[in-house]
């Protein structure tokens, strides 16, 4: 599971059909400081986020079980909208900026 901020939408006219009606989203992956790496990946939501949200996305079979359907073709979904998290300053033991320890909407 990762979090990741909306940065698009995705349409498609044509996909196979466990898929249909299914509203597909582009998230950019953050790491803790809040900053995007180069990736984008294309996940399934069930939850109505929107673009500029940061969400939890859940990868393979959790997706699958996240969405209610473990035959539908995806690989990730979309599982949380992110209102608020914190970071134990002195528990993490990375590169964290001080300023991005928090987050709230």
């Amino acid at each position: 599971m990762f979090m990741g901020k909306v940065v698009g939408s995705l349409w498609a006219t044509r996909k196979v059909e466990n898929t249909s009606g299914v509203k597909f989203l582009i998230i950019q992956p953050y790491n803790l400081n809040k900053e995007p790496n180069t990736d984008t990946i294309v996940a399934a939501d069930t939850l109505g986020a929107g673009e500029g949200e940061l969400v939890m996305v859940a990868y393979g079979r959790a997706a699958r079980v996240a969405v209610g359907n473990e035959d539908m073709s995806i690989e990730a979904a979309v599982i949380g909208i992110i209102d608020e998290y914190t970071v134990d300053k002195e528990a993490y033991n990375g590169d964290l900026d001080i300023e991005k320890v928090a987050f709230k909407k």
